[in-house]
């Protein structure tokens, strides 16, 4: 398996979506490496809405729920777009965990 490929991109969404498939591929150009972020805070939450298990819902995860050190949301001032830095969480196929 490709680090980093689409096949392991394909198994990761599946694990994450409680074995659903991805029905369509996105071809994204990533933002280029920032040279500096700004500071915009400490990150408390984050909150998305997805299908799992054939059904929409809203997840909302707190960061730091078990002591763990809170990322901070920061942005790229060449771009505007928003970058997550730091924290003690992982991703998983059950969701965000710290």
């Amino acid at each position: 398996m490709n680090p980093g490929g689409l096949e392991e991109a394909e198994e990761m969404f599946a694990g994450f979506h409680w074995g659903d498939r991805s029905r369509k591929r996105l071809k994204v150009q990533p933002s280029p490496l920032p040279r500096s972020l700004v500071k915009l805070g400490r990150l408390e939450a984050v909150a998305y809405s997805t299908h799992k298990g054939g059904e929409r819902a809203t997840w909302e995860h707190e960061f730091g729920e078990d002591g763990g050190k809170k990322p901070v949301l920061a942005m790229d001032p060449r771009n505007r777009r928003l970058h997550i830095v730091g924290g003690d969480y992982d991703v998983e196929d059950r969701g965000i965990v710290d």
